[in-house]
């Protein structure tokens, strides 16, 4: 098989259909005008093979000076887009820029290869912004394309395309073993390998460190999974599923914000009053310190600490999957009050929300005490015309004042807001507390499924004789959005309700889902969530558990040369009558010859031995040539047919001994 200098135009369609397709997910995220000079650059070469159109070269001076400028153009633009920064949106955009460049130079086989190996780079950087399934199944079919456009490239024009296609994807999925081999066994870098993508302020659901009342007039669901649990044994009720995140104390009247009470201040016991849960977390990352448990969280792992108001936080950023065991009661009593957090518990701004205190005064002022105010809330809140809806009227002014008195009209966090305000309003302490209600049971893995759209926030409310205690003012308005979830409550203000038995459209879908979902769970856990514990964890199983990083790296290259070794010796003295029928084929025929008085020499090639036979005895040229032919596209260019036509000819082929001159 030999290398070809020429490029054909076959040979470019192929790779430009690779690098077009490991391009194509970068679209929306590169400067708008580097797709349009990608493709600018692309349409020019295929017209320059076309013979439509001078491709630059130093013969065609301006052309070539161009490209030149452009190149510079490339660097200069990227450079200006990100302001300097030179991370991983703009290290993939330049890149992108000089696949297009290096794609119009490309005039030799040396060049074609460097695009098709800038090609696979190309796909890696995929995984910088998406590690999911469906990324993965659709860059292993670009890998496979690219790997087909190289074996056409080094191809006699005689084999098909799809004999290329079929042997790249052999070859890809033959070093699938090695990979998972690698993957499993070499030593896991305690960090990940890309970065996070950038922050967008969107007005859907899911958890931030603050909330802002009355800004958002639309609140769109969103299915993106926040992380999954694995209980160890039975799982809590449903509505005792309130997923704990960052405590809200200080407020300006409108943002809510945690502030820094009673952080880094030591614990506060929790005392269990009921059954005790234990579960594994799968947290996606956030890029963020926070952790979620169960409320309320009585155990803990590692790199984890738990504040006084019960946040569990990490030591570091989640900016890759984390896994954690936690351990929480349902029911359980958090009693202690320190003087700092009664402040804050308290805090309002100065001359806000000024009807909201008047109905708090009323209320005290009627004689209710602290647990008649809170009931007092909550019923105002159970009573028409309030409404939970994710469409509310925006509000002007006062958000509070005019929720309460006005709109009535709002998501959780208007009423867990609004709630507290009353409550301390009434000299009541309260908390918002933030994070999510509910979640999914997939019965295939057997997990729950915690998504965006499942985020919630409500109130804590302190009790002298008490203490903290959860208040659900959502709840009292809408009592379905706890129990089912906002997924199924939005579905159902919607029209399309929980799945019926005989409705087996949405049957199917929904065990689709719950497949889907368990196959993203399991790529979760064993793929992306693959950490250097989970490392150890298999070392351990495998007996390993005593190899250092170091001494791991020096046993994996120690095995992998011994198993290269043994595959050579294999190869080497395997005789060359067992590579296979077309082998066997050329070696009857070479034995005939032998016979015949014309053995073949150990350096021959097939095509340089017909050639001498031909020239030896004219009668035999065109059989031994055709027979040679064959063999050679079927021995090393994986022809797909052909294999009988050789068994035919060779069985026919007799070539007896030459006749003797008189």
């Amino acid at each position: 098989m030999s290398v070809r200098g020429d490029i054909s135009i076959r040979d470019l369609a192929w790779c430009c259909a690779g690098i077009t397709l490991a391009l194509g997910p970068h679209l929306t995220r590169l400067p708008p005008l580097l797709p349009l000079c990608f493709f600018a650059l692309l349409v020019w070469r295929l017209a320059g093979a076309l013979g439509k159109a001078r491709l630059p070269h130093r013969d065609y001076r301006l052309l070539w000076a161009l490209t030149q400028l452009g190149a510079l153009g490339v660097f200069v633009g990227v450079y200006a887009h990100y302001q300097g920064g030179m991370g991983r949106d703009a290290g993939v955009a330049l890149l992108c820029g000089l696949v297009g460049l290096k794609l119009l130079e490309m005039k030799e086989a040396r060049d074609f290869y460097v695009v098709c190996f800038l090609a696979y780079f190309l796909v890696v950087t995929h995984f910088f912004y998406s590690q999911a399934i469906v990324t993965a199944i659709y860059l292993f079919g670009v890998t496979v394309l690219i790997t087909a456009a190289l074996i056409r490239f080094n191809s006699p024009a005689s084999i098909g395309d799809r004999a290329c296609a079929t042997l790249a994807a052999r070859m890809v999925l033959e070093s699938v073993p090695l990979m998972v081999f690698c993957f499993m066994l070499f030593p896991r870098l305690d960090g990940p390998l890309w970065g996070m993508p950038g922050k967008d302020d969107h007005g859907v659901t899911g958890l931030s460190d603050h909330m802002e009342i009355g800004r958002i007039a639309h609140l769109g669901t969103s299915d993106e999974v926040a992380f999954r649990v694995a209980f160890d044994g039975a799982r809590p009720r449903a509505r005792d599923l309130y997923w704990r995140g960052p405590v809200l104390w200080v407020t300006d009247g409108r943002r809510w914000d945690a502030g820094d009470v009673a952080r880094g201040k030591g614990t506060v016991p929790v005392v269990a009053r009921g059954p005790r849960y234990r579960y594994e977390i799968l947290l996606e990352p956030h890029d963020e310190r926070w952790l979620l448990g169960l409320d309320a969280v009585t155990a803990t792992g590692e790199r984890m600490r738990v504040s006084r108001a019960l946040e569990l936080t990490s030591l570091q950023r989640v900016k890759q999957r984390r896994r954690y065991t936690l351990e929480s009661s349902t029911a359980y009593s958090l009693r202690d009050l320190s003087a700092e957090e009664r402040t804050a518990a308290l805090q309002l701004p100065p001359a806000a929300h000024p009807r909201t205190r008047a109905l708090a005064a009323a209320w005290r002022a009627a004689g209710r005490d602290d647990r008649g105010v809170v009931a007092a809330a909550l019923q105002r809140f159970a009573a028409a015309p309030y409404g939970y809806t994710l469409t509310p009227p925006t509000l002007s002014g006062d958000p509070i004042d005019g929720f309460l008195f006005d709109t009535r009209l709002g998501f959780c966090e208007h009423y867990a807001a609004s709630f507290v305000v009353l409550l301390r309003a009434a000299g009541i302490p309260a908390r918002v507390v933030t994070g999510y209600q509910g979640g999914e049971y997939n019965g295939v893995s057997d997990y729950m499924v915690v998504r965006q759209s499942d985020a919630h926030a409500w109130a804590e409310v302190w009790f002298d004789d008490e203490g903290w205690v959860r208040a659900d003012p959502t709840a009292a308005v809408a009592p379905e959005r706890v129990s089912l979830g906002i997924g199924e409550f939005s579905r159902a203000g919607a029209g399309i309700r929980a799945l019926e038995d005989n409705d087996t459209a949405l049957a199917l879908l929904h065990n689709a889902r719950q497949l889907w979902d368990a196959a993203n769970y399991q790529w979760s856990q064993w793929v992306l969530g693959y950490s250097p514990q989970r490392q150890r964890e298999l070392m351990e199983r495998l007996g390993l558990g005593h190899l250092t990083a170091g001494r791991l790296i020096v046993t994996l290259l120690i095995v992998g040369v011994l198993l290269l070794a043994g595959l050579a010796w294999l190869l080497l003295r395997r005789p060359a009558q067992q590579g296979g029928p077309a082998v066997r084929a050329w070696h009857m025929c070479c034995r005939r010859l032998a016979q015949a008085g014309l053995p073949r020499a150990a350096h021959e090639g097939p095509l340089e031995f017909a050639a001498r036979v031909a020239a030896a005895r004219a009668d035999l040229a065109s059989d031994i040539e055709a027979i040679a032919r064959l063999y050679a596209l079927l021995r090393y260019a994986d022809a797909p047919h052909g294999l009988e036509t050789l068994r035919e000819r060779v069985r026919a082929f007799r070539p007896g001994r030459a006749a003797r001159p008189a």
